[in-house]
């Protein structure tokens, strides 16, 4: 009996055909109103660019942005200026680390994931202001160091994304990441002068991420350095985790973990270099993934959220997803206590929602009092008036088209 396999090819090639159509639908979509109708990069507007964050984040890319975000605030302890203060602040601690690592990853995905004139968007940076402010103020937080921060976000994401997602990002996309960096800069009131070109201006969004990408790049060969107040960075943030496995499984993840830096930020983070049967596996997996996602899934049809959009009705307040071993914020209920995640968190001797009664705030989050415990409940009035100033702006328009910022548009909000 002869077997005819034109069947099967047939229905594989129309299977393939169908999901390069729908793949790269999104990517063309985006291209065509500015390259595809000869509309030049810098009349992309601050809510153009918005809305192609939310489609790189919540459809395109959501793995990419959200390891993006992981590894920036990974690097952040490789700055000795930075881990020196979170050690003298106390929040560099196994008590203190869980919850300011949640604490960190909540504000940055409200600002990443909510419009810029939203209340949640200015609740968050009025929050960030206000707890970074007396640290600036006293030099302790330097301009550049949170220049780098912003950066290292830019350069996260172009390098997961280029290098471990289906296609590369566009110049158009790159643009929207520029734009939305540029706006959360100055909300943040984090001073341009570091860059190449502050005196005369970025052509457009693209310009102005690939310049700021490189030169956070840059600062860090020039400032990070191994010392002891980064050694206990990683040992909090990284070793912790698997604390209550054999030693063999910590060794693991921090080769896993350095195997995504690169040699400046792994050597000043005291990372062991993965081998070459490690690396040969971490890259043949990424392959995998790249070709089963460019040729074999089609588009993601629902947005992959990165928060609760409405508040918990009990406590109008905003419960938070299951991030790591310890449940800050996160509510309890079937799910949380016996979903798959919450079984990896018992398996590897983590805590579950209502463990120690109230201690993990199951009850959720409030944006207007998040942060290290002796903060809580201060700073309202710095935070009003960090709102009424960004209410206050004009943040419409071509962020780097001719004549934008004349009437202030572009400065940069006071550190009240």
């Amino acid at each position: 009996m002869v077997i005819n396999y034109w069947p099967y090819g047939i229905a594989l090639a129309a299977y393939l055909l169908t999901v390069r159509f729908f793949r790269y639908r999104r990517r063309n979509a985006i291209t065509a109103k500015f390259s595809g109708k000869g509309r030049p990069l810098s009349e992309m507007t601050a809510n153009e660019a918005r809305e192609i964050m939310d489609i790189l984040q919540e459809f395109e890319f959501p793995y990419a942005f959200q390891k993006a975000r992981t590894i920036s605030l990974l690097k952040a302890g490789g700055i000795p200026t930075m881990s020196k203060l979170f050690a003298v602040t106390g929040q560099n601690t196994r008590k203190n680390a869980g919850k300011r690592a949640v604490d960190t990853e909540i504000l940055l995905r409200e600002v990443h994931h909510n419009g810029r004139d939203t209340d949640r968007y200015m609740k968050a940076v009025a929050r960030m202001n206000y707890l970074h402010a007396r640290y600036r103020k006293a030099g302790k937080i330097l301009d550049d160091d949170m220049l780098h921060t912003l950066g290292s976000g830019v350069v996260e994401s172009f390098r997961i994304v280029n290098g471990e997602e289906y296609r590369p990002l566009t110049k158009e996309e790159q643009c929207a990441i520029g734009i939305f960096h540029k706006a959360l800069g100055e909300d943040l009131g984090i001073p341009w002068t570091s860059l190449p070109s502050h005196e005369v201006g970025w052509e457009d969004g693209a310009h102005f991420a690939t310049e700021l990408r490189d030169w956070t790049v840059g600062y860090e060969a020039r400032v990070a350095k191994f010392t002891a107040t980064n050694d206990q960075y990683v040992r909090v943030y990284v070793d912790s985790a698997t604390s209550s496995l054999p030693r063999f499984f910590t060794t693991l993840l921090r080769k896993f973990v350095g195997n995504e830096l690169d040699d400046v930020m792994r050597s000043t983070l005291g990372l062991e270099k993965a081998g070459i049967l490690l690396r040969a596996t971490i890259s043949s997996i990424k392959s995998f993934r790249k070709l089963l996602l460019r040729h074999f899934t089609f588009p993601r049809l629902h947005p992959s959220k990165a928060l609760h959009e409405k508040p918990n009705p009990k406590t109008g307040q905003f419960n938070f997803f299951p991030t790591g071993l310890q449940p800050w914020y996160v509510k309890k209920d079937i799910w949380s206590l016996w979903g798959p995640s919450a079984i990896f968190v018992r398996i590897m001797g983590g805590r579950l929602p209502g463990s120690h009664g109230d201690r993990f705030h199951p009850q959720g989050y409030d944006l207007t009092t998040i942060g290290p415990q002796p903060q809580e409940g201060r700073g309202h009035e710095n935070m009003a008036a960090t709102m009424e100033f960004l209410r206050a702006r004009n943040i419409s328009g071509c962020p780097f088209q001719k004549g934008y910022g004349e009437k202030g548009e572009t400065q940069a909000t006071p550190i009240f």
